[in-house]
């Protein structure tokens, strides 16, 4: 199962719907913090419109991007979903981004706590698979499915951002777009 399948189940549409339809509009503008490392961010969104990045800083002090969200995804810390842990990670408006967001007990009241659950698995699964990817696949072969799944992403989010998202540099991204349009 991928993690389309999980965005195409009931639970998830039905939990897409609730946000937009009772969730506070939250407006970010690039640069904004929706949740820090070491925070408990008890809420789960939707993003309505704009990208935003999951990051934490290495012990040398680079940013490393570990996933990213885009329009339509879930955007929650997986520990605050399921256990009200801090969240490891930063969580950071790319771009202006709109978030329909609630309290994880609201979700819970409205929808349920096994639905809940299993909003944080397809979270969980998501963040599984990319860590697969980051470690059994090149960065050309991840930078290709980024592509395809996000064409204009160039024209939304820095350089940097996509290379820290691959593990590479800036440079090194500069090169591998060059070597991919010269094969095309």
């Amino acid at each position: 199962m991928t993690y389309l399948d999980f965005t195409r189940k009931d639970f998830y549409i039905a939990a897409k719907d609730l946000l937009l339809s009772k969730g506070k509009k939250v407006e970010l503008v690039k640069g904004d913090y929706l949740c820090q490392v070491g925070e408990k961010d008890n809420k789960m969104g939707l993003l309505a419109s704009g990208s935003i990045k999951y990051s934490r800083f290495t012990s040398r002090g680079h940013e490393r991007i570990v996933s990213f969200a885009f329009t339509g995804d879930l955007v929650a810390s997986y520990s605050a979903m399921r256990n009200d842990a801090p969240s490891p990670v930063d969580i950071v408006a790319l771009e202006s981004s709109i978030i329909y967001q609630l309290p994880i007990h609201q979700v819970d009241k409205m929808m349920g706590v096994e639905m809940r659950m299993k909003l944080g698995e397809a979270v969980a699964y998501k963040a599984m698979l990319e860590a697969i990817d980051s470690c059994c696949h090149t960065p050309q072969e991840r930078y290709m499915v980024l592509t395809s799944r996000f064409p204009d992403i160039h024209n939304r989010i820095t350089n940097r951002a996509i290379a820290s998202y691959l593990g590479i540099t800036p440079e090194s991204l500069s090169r591998l777009c060059k070597r991919l349009l010269t094969t095309e």
